[in-house]
């Protein structure tokens, strides 16, 4: 029978409770974010509320204009890796049924890669950083 070493007791011990209090923070972080997103709109008449549309339920102009201030916020995130290329995205807005539309510009306009980088890339990381968005859709690429 061999003997467990008091060292690896403390760190298997210490490694569980760090795991433990992990999993304990989960449930708070998810629910955190699942809260609407405030944001200022340009014309100061306050907050608005970024939250999933009901069925049916349209945005207005002002409320676009608060998705579109977020989205582009994501859009800036990916430009630098899209420019290294010699290309470019531009956000050409979002619509009342909360569908964001994108463009390539430069070298990425035409190119064969496009709808690849779009779908694995700036499809995804708006659809992942912006879950209110119901769908990207890629203009004339």
């Amino acid at each position: 029978m061999s003997e467990l070493d008091p060292n690896t007791q403390s760190t298997v011990s210490e490694e569980t409770s760090n795991t433990e209090k992990a999993e304990e923070a989960a449930p708070a972080e998810s629910a955190q974010e699942q809260k609407p997103v405030k944001v200022i709109s340009e014309d100061g008449d306050g907050p608005i509320e970024i939250k999933p549309l009901k069925e049916g339920e349209k945005l207005t102009r002002k409320q676009r204009n608060a998705w579109e201030e977020r989205a582009e916020q994501i859009v800036e995130k990916i430009r630098p890796y899209i420019q290294m290329d010699g290309g470019d995205v531009q956000l050409l807005g979002i619509d009342e049924d909360g569908i964001a539309y994108v463009t390539f510009l430069g070298a990425c306009a035409g190119c064969m890669m496009a709808g690849e980088d779009f779908s694995t890339g700036i499809r995804l990381l708006l659809l992942d950083e912006f879950p209110e968005l119901r769908e990207v859709v890629l203009v004339g690429a």
